[in-house]
């Protein structure tokens, strides 16, 4: 038997080969198509290979503090892709010069790249052992040229650095403060244990900021870029002061909608500074904000974390769309990014059994939000009864290559925790409140005006980043699994009786996250 394998293989390498690079290849790859496929190339070396082993490292770097495992692990993520692009950029040349592959870009964050790709380099491809999987890229979009900021838009960014670099001046004995963030037990915190969210960055992924004092205020500036058109940082991103648009690939961080701004009633619900009758929307009063757009941009990952951003704040979700094999390399990337200090956090979405856009068990809660490492936060009104649009769980990963640990019988939890997402006020278009008769403006401030009215499950992830940076404010040295782990003791239970699909482990306490997290070794 031994003589008729070794024979086997002897005549017949090739076929032996390409059965095996086969199995790397994304079914819903078409590899009898001619044109160009957008395919990513997930290399072998990875940090994170497979289900199992993010729970396994997060134990193990839990005695090392979160600056510490970020310098690390950036480092480890960054070797692991320059190795492997060492060994394999032979190969790729030959391809791109033969003409079989074009448009190629690198990530770390994921060690791999994209490309469009035709049908025989991609067999050839798989069949490398540096490479692990071959995806068919369903994020990627047509390449298209940087798209420098517009007059105007120069022009509105002048105006928010000039605003930023204002002293800040608060009302200092007039401050209100809106019932969501007494009742999540933020002022309580703020004055029983001095935690603010000082020294706390948050990186918010969302449509941007209207240009209101409040909100500018609470920015946070990249000390080594200015506003003069060139790469100040070197980092290949022009005029990044206060984040980056990786849709249209400049530093323009201003909403562009005319008629209501998302992100603004984000970022004014985690550090949205006193408006100027002193009305305070913020959870984390003193925490910083990073601003970005792209979701689903590894490079948006990729900035956050090596521009310090401590917490990522998220309101993009998808959920009714076939991303096939491309959750599991998301997944991959959200535990590198957790591993190397920061905590993903958003809305469990809007997607219940009674909303108008309802959707089936188990696809109520979509992609990054179903990552085990990510935390799903659902809604509730002020007397805590689930609002009818919240998404509920459970979420599955049966079938994901590398990732399918969480199968129909032994499903994800989802979601993780609960919050408010309505009824209270929040930053958005002056004008905004004439979209609906049940919206009502309470303040017009210079720029933009504190609305009640808009509702959404994006408005309770807010609240978790915000209470996230309460905590970090007291001890910066937590790791993100051991936030996760303090917010999901710490709430308050609702529902039945422990752990749910309908508010996961309940009601955030900030106060009593806030203590737990000062104790913590």
């Amino acid at each position: 038997m031994k003589v008729g394998y070794r024979s086997l293989f002897v005549f017949l390498p090739f076929s032996f080969l390409s059965l095996f690079g086969n199995e790397k290849i994304d079914g819903a790859i078409d590899l009898n198509k001619r044109e160009f496929l957008p395919v990513f190339i997930r290399m072998s070396d990875q940090m994170v290979n497979c289900a199992g082993e993010y729970e396994k490292q997060s134990f193990a770097r839990s005695e090392n503090s979160r600056s510490q495992n970020r310098k690390e692990v950036i480092r480890l993520l960054r070797q692991k892709a320059k190795k492997s692009w060492d060994v394999l950029s032979k190969n790729i040349g030959l391809l791109s010069k033969a003409g079989e592959i074009r448009n190629i870009e690198k990530f770390w964050i994921v060690n791999g790249f994209s490309c469009l790709a035709q049908a025989s380099a991609i067999r050839k491809l798989a069949r490398q052992p540096e490479v692990s999987m071959i995806y068919l890229d369903r994020f990627s979009k047509p390449v298209r040229r940087s798209s420098p900021m517009s007059d105007s838009q120069s022009q509105a960014m002048r105006n928010i650095l000039t605003e930023w670099r204002r002293k800040d001046s608060r009302p200092p004995n007039t401050v209100r403060i809106p019932w969501n963030v007494r009742e999540i037990g933020a002022q309580a915190a703020w004055k029983e244990e001095n935690a603010t969210g000082q020294g706390v960055k948050v990186a918010v992924i969302d449509t941007g900021i209207i240009s209101t004092p409040s909100l500018i205020h609470a920015l946070v500036k990249n000390p080594e870029e200015e506003l003069n058109g060139l790469d100040d940082d070197k980092n290949g991103l022009i005029d990044d002061l206060f984040g980056y648009d990786f849709i249209a690939d400049n530093g323009h961080i201003l909403d562009l909608a005319s008629t209501t701004s998302h992100g603004s009633s984000c970022v004014g619900i985690i550090a949205g500074r006193t408006s100027s009758s002193g009305l305070q929307t913020a959870i984390a009063p003193d925490s910083r904000i990073m601003l970005l757009k792209g979701g689903f941009n590894l490079r948006s990952l990729e900035y956050l974390i090596t521009n310090g951003a401590d917490i990522v704040s998220m309101s993009f979700m998808i959920v009714n769309r076939d991303l096939g094999q491309m959750r599991g390399l998301f997944r991959n990337a959200f535990e590198h990014l957790s591993l190397g200090g920061v905590l993903a956090v958003g809305g469990a979405g809007n997607y219940g059994p009674k909303s108008r856009r309802a959707m089936p068990v188990g696809k109520q809660i979509g992609l990054p939000k179903d990552i085990p490492c990510v935390l799903a936060i659902a809604g509730v009104d002020r007397s805590r009864i689930k609002l009818p649009f919240s998404s509920e769980g459970p979420c599955y990963w049966e079938g994901v290559q590398f990732f399918s640990d969480y199968s129909k019988s032994n499903s994800l939890s989802k979601p993780d925790l609960t919050a408010f997402p309505s009824g209270y006020p929040v930053w958005n278009v002056s004008g905004s409140h004439k979209i609906r008769n049940d919206w009502k403006e309470v303040e017009r401030d210079e720029g933009g005006s504190l609305i009640i009215g808009p509702a959404g499950n994006s408005f309770s992830g807010p609240h978790a980043a915000g209470v996230a940076a309460l905590m970090l404010s007291v001890n910066p040295k937590l790791n993100p699994w051991e936030v996760s782990g303090i917010l999901r003791e710490t709430a308050s239970d609702l529902g039945l009786k422990g752990v749910d699909s309908k508010f996961g482990y309940g009601l955030i306490d900030a106060l009593a996250a806030v203590r737990a997290a000062k104790v913590r070794n």
